[in-house]
């Protein structure tokens, strides 16, 4: 492998500052992990970074525009933040007793793989969340250093899941303590999926919990919103009608939905939720923009983008879903957030961005 020293030579060499340079070197060492079916997580390199180094927004902006430096790398959170990948053992129609007792042994043993995988992940992301938080100025958050350019839209949004995913591990740690390999279905029969950390959601439970998101937007849509341009002006969670805070608030599954079976809106508790959805949409906007685009985000980053923006994505290609992205940052800049979520896709202002896939 070649030095730190060989390495900044050809970097200066190609017109980057000695910053940039470094910039460079920092993103490949936090960013560049294994594969996901390997799950070791651990950060092999002989670069030295300098202590105290600080990126400016100027830096950060040039450095992903370099033609050495690719994209995706910044716009993608590690693959560590999602689930790891699930093999279940395949059933054949007419199976004995004993190969029954067998098939389903290997089934137990396979999602508790699953989730000691989606536990490593969280460990692995947490020491990578302890770094970048040396990149954070005291007193900011990280929504303030994405902007300032100490953070890329992937450490931003690590950051984001492994402080969610932490703060679950303690229940969820119990549930499967308790039921073993039985956990998945004590989850999807009790409806824990928000005990649960997103790494370690399995396909069926995402699938589901998509679902019945949609089914719940579409309702929402069906029983009639405030629309029109009332909104476009609105800046402040403060300022939203009552009706319109709770559609939003089921559009993007801020509340459960056993308050709507009682017929109560928590109106103090999604007005806080609200608040801090609203600015990290806004934050990953500018990101998205910044960083590279649309287009360079990976099929899986590109729905869970759209899902965070009351988008439905079940069905849908990648390339509808990435359409319905560059849609809605080009209505952002004729309207307010407010307006985006309240309204169907078709009522926004015209798109006339293109995607190439």
């Amino acid at each position: 492998m070649r030095s730190t020293r060989q390495y900044a030579a050809q970097r200066i060499s190609q017109s980057l500052t000695y910053k940039q340079t470094l910039y460079v070197i920092r993103r490949q060492q936090c960013l560049a992990l294994p594969a996901p079916a390997v799950y070791s997580f651990r950060f092999k390199s002989d670069i030295v970074i300098p202590p105290r180094v600080k990126y400016s927004a100027a830096v950060s902006s040039n450095v992903v525009k370099s033609s050495s430096l690719n994209p995706s790398t910044i716009l993608n959170p590690p693959t560590s933040t999602l689930p790891p990948p699930l093999s279940l053992p395949q059933r054949d129609l007419d199976l004995s007793a004993l190969d029954k007792s067998k098939f389903y042994y290997r089934t137990g043993k396979a999602y508790l793989s699953f989730y000691k995988s989606g536990i490593k992940a969280i460990w692995a992301n947490y020491q990578s969340l302890r770094r970048l938080r040396k990149q954070i100025p005291s007193g900011r958050s990280a929504e303030q250093a994405l902007r300032d350019g100490h953070l890329t839209r992937g450490e931003y949004h690590l950051i984001r899941r492994t402080r969610s995913d932490v703060s679950r591990i303690p229940l969820f740690g119990l549930v499967l303590l308790i039921c073993g390999e039985f956990t998945p279905f004590v989850v999807l029969f009790l409806g824990l999926n928000g005990a649960v950390p997103k790494t370690c959601h399995v396909p069926r439970q995402v699938d589901g919990a998509r679902e019945k998101l949609e089914a719940r937007r579409r309702e929402s849509f069906r029983q009639g919103t405030i629309t029109g341009n009332n909104l476009a002006d609105i800046g402040d969670v403060t300022k939203l009608p009552k009706p319109i805070l709770a559609h939003v608030g089921k559009s993007l599954g801020m509340y459960s939905s056993l308050w709507d079976r009682i017929g109560v809106t928590p109106t103090l508790f999604l007005s806080w939720r609200m608040r801090k959805a609203i600015e990290q949409i806004d934050t990953d906007d500018f990101a998205i923009e910044r960083d590279g685009g649309i287009e360079h985000l990976s099929d899986e980053e590109s729905k869970i983008a759209a899902e965070e923006r009351g988008l439905d994505v079940l069905g849908k290609p990648t390339r509808d879903v990435r359409t319905a992205l560059n849609q809605w940052l080009d209505a952002r800049k004729q309207t307010s957030i407010f307006h985006l979520l309240s309204t169907r896709q078709s009522a926004w202002p015209r798109s006339t961005g293109k995607v190439e896939t």
